[in-house]
């Protein structure tokens, strides 16, 4: 197994000079892999609205309820790259209308929270929970899911004939051109999130069939628990294949032996894009859902070289800023490539 690598102590200059170097050193192997490459996409957007649905890959129209007093609407499911949508994610009702939000149990915890604050519901993750909210003013009503917002994971509710989707702006909410900006875009096969929650350890092969060759990680996109280690395995022979975070947070070069590892526990609540650099513009590029992406972190877990830990809420709390620094010099030697 390879052992883990940290930060450089420039990380903007690390990803100009290493995911540099790497890239070229892959450019010839590129350029003959290129010849009949083939990119694939994830879902696209069909019949955007303004802003507000912008990146949320199931919505194709506002569904029509009126005439009803009470409709339904599924909370986790299919979309945005895994069970990450509301369905149908736009619907126009009469005032009066209650919608009642059930959870289908997939994508790990839910909410449904109103962007103007009107309604809030607890975060949930088993099936058939359920909340409603009777609806009585017109108008539009933005609403997302807060651990999943920033995936596309919002639905809205028009109130009345002349309600309008809006855009999320005018609420103060960020737009998302594509889920993960748009980073799984041009990924060959890439269809949905696996869910890899409730594990604590998630392989990865590297140098599966995809992109035009053997240049794909396999599977390219996981949903994993915080504290959850993520081991890469090398599948087929190439100098090239490398593992390297889009923040130069983590990165390893594998030697060339089929079969080699290497591995790295991730905590908090993020998203992680990484990639092999020499074949990241064919699409051998990855990623990883840790935890809820949208909800703060309590607290990150500090890897380090000899496979122990520090919290951030423990024995870090207790080390001085120069004590700190110590340690961060010592683990950048140790981990520093010759």
């Amino acid at each position: 197994m390879i052992a883990m690598q940290g930060t450089t102590a420039d990380p903007s200059a690390a990803r100009c000079g290493r995911r540099g170097f790497l890239k070229a050193a892959g450019g010839t192997a590129v350029g003959i892999g290129a010849i009949g490459a083939t990119a694939g996409t994830a879902s696209a957007q069909e019949g955007g609205a303004a802003g507000w649905f912008d990146g949320v890959s199931n919505f194709e129209k506002v569904v029509d309820k009126t005439g009803t007093k009470q409709t339904e609407v599924a909370v986790g499911a299919k979309g945005n790259g895994g069970n990450f949508a509301f369905s149908p994610p736009a619907i126009r009702v009469d005032p009066g209308t209650t919608i009642t939000w059930k959870w289908t149990g997939e994508g790990g915890g839910h909410n449904v929270v109103a962007e103007s604050g009107a309604f809030e519901s607890e975060i949930a993750s088993e099936a058939g929970h359920t909340f409603e909210h009777t609806f009585e003013e017109k108008g539009a009503v933005n609403y997302a899911c807060v651990p999943h917002r920033s995936m596309g994971m919002r639905g809205a509710v028009l109130v009345g004939a002349d309600a309008a989707v809006g855009s999320g702006a005018e609420n103060g909410s960020e737009e998302s051109s594509s889920p993960y900006g748009g980073w799984l875009d041009d990924v060959d096969g890439f269809e949905e999130v696996v869910d890899g929650t409730g594990r604590d350890r998630v392989e990865i092969g590297v140098g599966a069939p995809g992109n035009g060759g053997i240049f794909a990680f396999d599977p390219p996109a996981i949903h994993i628990d915080p504290g959850t280690t993520i081991v890469w395995r090398r599948l087929e022979e190439s100098e090239a294949l490398t593992v390297v975070a889009d923040d130069e947070s983590f990165w390893t070069d594998f030697s060339g032996t089929d079969g080699e590892t290497f591995e790295w526990t991730f905590t908090g609540n993020r998203v992680v894009k990484y990639s092999c650099p020499a074949y990241e513009e064919l699409g051998m590029k990855g990623l990883l859902v840790v935890g809820n992406p949208d909800l703060p972190s309590a607290g990150d877990v500090l890897s380090t070289p000899w496979g122990g830990a520090l919290a951030g809420s423990g024995l870090m709390a207790v080390l001085s800023p120069l004590v700190f620094g110590g340690f961060l010099a010592v683990r950048r030697s140790r981990d520093r490539e010759p």
